[in-house]
């Protein structure tokens, strides 16, 4: 494998020096709905550069991925360390959205703020555009959906893209087009084709019982002028990782309950501090969807791929996962990693 450095207009940087990988320093997470990681080494460039991307190629020349990149810098080895962070922290800015209009549905939604993003933040520097696959479909909006009364400041990522993806069943992607000389940011659909794992075949048994950090999460609006209290939705997660508002239908035990509450002087306000409640507190809950853990080598899957637990022979299909990562060696794809893992933004050397 060989690495390259490209400038912001995706022009290869000091004649597109093509370095060596070391493939024993090789290390790549890619991740459906959080950040990637990248790491490597390599032979040894000296050239005072600061390039905007690092892109990695098979050594045919054949894209493999992209990342932004940081200043290569020389180890005591006299090798170069490759510093890359995930182009999904792009999307790690804020940006002022009017969520009072009226969105189609969850892909005319994504899209708004994505160009809006575009504007306000990236504002032309570095060319990018979102592809929303054909597999993904028209998905109507659920019990997760833009609401507000007012204009207001929302981390694209944090606030909309993360917690949308996972509640709607999607992942991102992203790629750099050399050719096109764009940045382009990729949303798929997970769990779309089936897989089915048979733990007890690859002698994985202690796989553990999911209990998530908060299974329950529910909105209050307090009017401090009477000392009223309104309760807003109680949102319930499931074993199966879907919400509820059914009480009826839990079955995650002990209840592990977080609020959201918000304040205020005027009873007139009351509605539209619930509904902010409300949503905030379903987007929080989001962030304990699909994080069981199981790890699997020597499989081939994707971020499309529905994997089918059966824990035991005899039994019958015991919870059906996304993928969360796929691990890279410099043999290619090692484990996967079935479920999500909330991992944060990562910056790797």
């Amino acid at each position: 494998m060989i690495i390259s450095f490209y400038n912001k207009e995706f022009k290869g940087e000091e004649d597109n020096a093509a370095l060596v990988v070391d493939n024993s320093s090789f290390s790549l997470v890619r991740r459906a709905v959080d950040c990637d990681d990248f790491k490597c080494r390599c032979e040894a460039f000296t050239e005072s550069i600061q390039p905007a991307f690092v892109v990695l190629k098979n050594d045919l020349g054949k894209y493999i991925y992209g990342a932004l990149a940081g200043v290569p810098q020389l180890n005591e080895d006299n090798q170069t360390e490759i510093t890359a962070s995930d182009i999904k922290t792009l999307l790690k800015s804020d940006v002022i959205l009017d969520l009072t209009k009226s969105f189609t549905n969850v892909n005319s939604f994504l899209s708004d703020v994505f160009d809006e993003w575009n504007k306000q933040v990236n504002q032309g520097t570095i060319p990018s555009e979102l592809r929303i696959s054909d597999k993904v479909g028209d998905i109507a909006f659920d019990n997760l959906k833009p609401s507000a009364e007012n204009e207001a400041a929302y981390d694209a990522w944090e606030d909309i893209f993360a917690p949308y993806l996972k509640y709607y069943g999607l992942f991102m992607t992203t790629e750099i087009d050399l050719v096109g000389k764009k940045v382009i940011f990729n949303i798929g659909r997970s769990m779309y084709r089936d897989l089915t794992v048979k733990l007890w075949e690859l002698g994985i048994y202690d796989y553990g019982k999911w209990v998530t950090n908060v299974n329950e999460m529910q909105g209050y609006v307090l009017n401090k002028s009477t000392g009223k209290r309104t309760e807003g939705y109680k949102w319930i997660l499931l074993s199966d990782n879907s919400i509820t508002t059914d009480a009826e239908k839990r079955n995650i035990f002990p209840i592990k309950r977080r609020v959201v509450l918000k304040e205020t002087e005027d009873e007139a306000e009351v509605t539209s501090l619930l509904d902010a409640a409300n949503s905030e507190a379903l987007k929080e809950l989001t962030k304990s969807m699909f994080q069981e853990n199981i790890e699997i080598e020597g499989i081939e899957a994707d971020f499309e791929t529905k994997f089918n637990i059966v824990v035991r022979r005899g039994e019958d299909v015991y919870k059906s996962l996304p993928c969360g990562e796929l691990h890279y060696d410099g043999a290619g794809l090692k484990k996967v990693q079935i479920g999500y893992r909330l991992t944060g933004i990562q910056f790797i050397i």
